[in-house]
């Protein structure tokens, strides 16, 4: 009996082990790994290696020699970064030169200073005055490409408003309800909207000009048929899921759920870190012969962790009111069950929906990373 839980254990823990696998590699073997509430690395000193940085606060006025991880609250980078950048936080500030590609996903992001690669860039409000010798692709609500900006390549965004006030050497390709343009396109302006960009007297497109018309939607019932069906569904299903792994592994959901009660910062960071990783490196192994059958086997892990997100989540509430009212075992499931209807659907209102859903994917997929992670330095320490 003992070798049948200890199986089942296995198997669960296998489920998600290639979700984290490249985050867990930097960490244990590779990469510096510096976390606190307050990181400063000092205008002087210099990283040597490939870092993993995680914080409320981190501030980088020195040097990194490697690709940088950041996952935090409020992160400002001032110094170099001789390699790729990737952070997930709050509010991103970068300043600093990066010799690579950075990727940022924030709810308020600047990229500024020099970045040799690509700069690939997800938020609410995000503004740029990069000099960049390669493509930039941005997505959010409100984007700004400042004045200061020199784009060499072509520049990809998609967006509810947008205005380009840069240089931009190759095309500009948007789509978005509103475009405005002050600066300079050297290539093509391609771009879908509901109204036709406004062009200032100072803009400047040395290319054709291609619009495509966007028709506004029709407002939608906010319930149908269709929806209280599928809410429904997904409640069901969802509860047969947790009943399952639950019978399997009795503590599985408690200690998932933990990491959101225990560190919730460094849990949500930890989080969007696997949640755009993870397809990187799924590309990653489909160009490489051998690692095509891993690759979708991860590829099958990581929509399953996604999918347990909003379970994980749900428990995470129920602890929470369990811990703060003293409530028994016993009264936890049904704090859970409530947790799990109200997601759903907030899950289903249109575009609130996203939000909601990326909140709990980026706790849900933390939560398994560091639960995953806290397993991996456990059994390298026993061997």
């Amino acid at each position: 009996m003992n070798n049948f839980f200890y199986s089942k254990k296995v198997v669960i823990s296998l489920i998600f082990l290639f979700i984290t696998l490249s985050i867990i590699t930097l960490n244990t073997v590779y990469a510096q790994n510096i976390s606190g509430n307050n990181i400063i690395v000092e205008s002087g000193e210099t990283l040597e290696k490939t870092s993993f940085l995680s914080g409320n606060n981190i501030r980088v006025e020195g040097d990194i020699n490697g690709t940088t991880f950041v996952a935090g609250g409020n992160v400002e980078i001032n110094g170099d970064i001789d390699g790729d950048l990737f952070i997930a936080a709050q509010t991103i500030l970068i300043n600093g030169t990066v010799k690579g590609s950075v990727f940022t996903a924030s709810q308020n992001g600047s990229v500024s200073g020099n970045v040799d690669n690509n700069i690939y860039s997800a938020g609410a409000t995000l503004k740029t005055q990069a000099k960049t010798d390669g493509n930039m692709f941005l997505a959010g609500q409100n984007i700004t490409v400042e004045e200061e900006a020199i784009i060499k390549k072509d520049v990809f965004i998609g967006g509810n408003d947008i205005y380009q006030n840069g240089v931009i050497n190759g095309d500009l390709n948007s789509s978005s309800e509103a475009l405005a343009i002050s600066g300079t396109i050297d290539g093509d302006l391609n771009y879908s909207s509901t109204n036709e960009a406004e062009l200032s007297n100072d803009a400047s497109v040395m290319g054709d000009t291609n619009w495509e018309k966007v028709q506004p939607k029709k407002p939608q019932p906010m319930i149908t048929p269709f929806k209280v069906f599928t809410i429904i569904f997904s409640i069901l299903a969802a509860l047969v899921v947790w009943l399952v792994i639950r019978l399997l592994r009795r503590s599985f959901w408690i200690n998932i759920a933990d990491k959101i009660l225990t560190k919730p910062l460094k849990t949500f960071g930890f989080g969007l870190l696997a949640l755009f990783l993870t397809p990187i490196l799924i590309g990653f192994l489909m160009i490489t012969v051998i690692g095509i059958p891993l690759s979708f086997i991860l590829l099958v892990f990581y929509i399953i962790a996604i999918y347990i997100s909003k379970i994980i989540v749900s428990i995470f509430i129920a602890f929470w009111f369990q811990r703060k009212y003293d409530w028994s075992n016993a009264k936890v499931f049904w704090p859970f069950l409530l947790s799990l209807i109200l997601l759903s659907i907030l899950i289903a209102i249109p575009f609130v929906g996203w939000i909601i859903r990326f909140i709990i994917v980026g706790f849900g997929l933390g939560s398994i990373v560091l639960s995953l992670k806290r397993e991996s330095s456990i059994n390298i320490s026993n061997s």
